[in-house]
């Protein structure tokens, strides 16, 4: 529900948005992290990818991918932007939460939600970027192409029933 909502106001393609999601939320969850945590997470990961993507003028895909290594604790890409997840800025980021724990002793669950933490609080000027400039050529291509490969999908769901029909027959005809 809340993909058609973003959508609806974004222009951009829900199934885009859930896939994304999900994903995130496979690797909170995978990594331990509660599940109503791990939605908010992968909800709002989902929604900074795509200001990433807007903010960098990227690929919604490059910057997806890019967040899901640093969740998963690869440095290098989400560096290439300029943040950073290195081993001593989790652990400045620990301490100044007032956590003695050091990196090394946490459980993966708390890992990711020790990146997630870094990530949210370096991205401050990409975040909302989407929105703030949802009319720029940039954006307004990436809403066209979202636009239409939904208009393709809703298209081709019109010719199933005919292929469901047709298939068969088709199949049987190469067959012999």
């Amino acid at each position: 529900q809340y993909a058609e909502e973003v959508g609806e106001v974004m222009g951009i393609d829900p199934s885009d948005w859930m896939r994304s999601q999900g994903v995130f939320m496979t690797l909170a969850s995978g990594f331990g992290v509660a599940g109503d945590r791990a939605a908010t997470m992968s909800q709002q990961l989902t929604q900074l990818g795509y200001d990433i993507s807007s903010f960098y003028n990227t690929s919604v895909e490059d910057a997806m991918t890019k967040l899901q290594s640093g969740i998963s604790g690869e440095l290098e890409p989400l560096r290439r932007l300029g943040y950073d997840l290195s081993q001593a800025k989790l652990e400045a980021t620990a301490l100044s939460l007032g956590i003695d724990k050091s990196v090394s002793s946490m459980t993966q669950a708390e890992k990711a939600e020790l990146r997630y933490y870094a990530i949210m609080t370096q991205v401050t000027t990409a975040q909302g970027d989407m929105a703030r400039t949802l009319d720029d050529p940039a954006n307004q291509l990436r809403i066209f192409k979202a636009q239409a490969t939904q208009a393709a999908r809703a298209l081709g769901d019109l010719f199933i029933p005919a292929l469901k029909a047709i298939l068969p027959y088709a199949i049987a005809v190469l067959k012999v």
